[in-house]
Parts: C-alpha cells; structure tokens; sequence
C-alpha cells in the first residue's frame, strides 16, 4: 500500500512538471508586428498628449538614449533630459 502511494505520488509530480514545462504557441509575426506597432503608437501618444509621466513609463531601468552630447544612461536621466519637451503646450516636433 505505501509503495502504491508513493508511486502515485512520484506520477503526480511527473505529470504536473510535464505540464509546467509545455511551452505555449509562439505569436504569428503578425501579432508581434501588430504588438510593436500599437507600442510605438501609444509611445508617440505621450508627446501629443504632453504625458511626461506616460513617456516614463515606458522607459527601461537600463534604457540608454543618444540625445545630446553624451549618451543618456537610465531610466532618471532619460526622464530628466525628456522632460524639458513636455513642458510646454506646443510640441517640439511630431
């Protein structure tokens, strides 16, 4: 009986790890090119709509830009630097 146990209990831990190790269906590319296309959209948002915060948000801890004499590195520079085209009313370009 205590063998019998234990064998379920070994097919149980086998059959749930089988489970946890299936990998899901990958997207078409069209999927992920639909995915980049609504994320540079929703990027460019944040300037017409003057929503430094939303910029921010898409910013990676390690995200490095090259917008000026030497390159921006990390998430609070990037902000810092950005910042200035979000304060006034009009956009600094499109």
């Amino acid at each position: 009986m205590k063998a019998r146990l234990i064998q379920l209990a070994i097919t149980a831990m086998l059959e749930g790890t089988q489970l946890c190790a299936e990998t899901p269906p990958k997207p078409s590319l069209q999927a992920l090119q639909q995915q980049v296309i609504q994320t540079e959209r929703a990027f460019a948002k944040t300037m017409a709509d003057r929503d430094h915060a939303a910029f921010v948000s898409f910013l990676s801890e390690e995200a490095i830009f090259f917008s000026g004499p030497v390159p921006l590195r990390g998430k609070a520079a990037v902000a810092a630097w950005w910042k200035r085209f979000y304060e006034k009313p009009e956009t600094p370009f499109a």
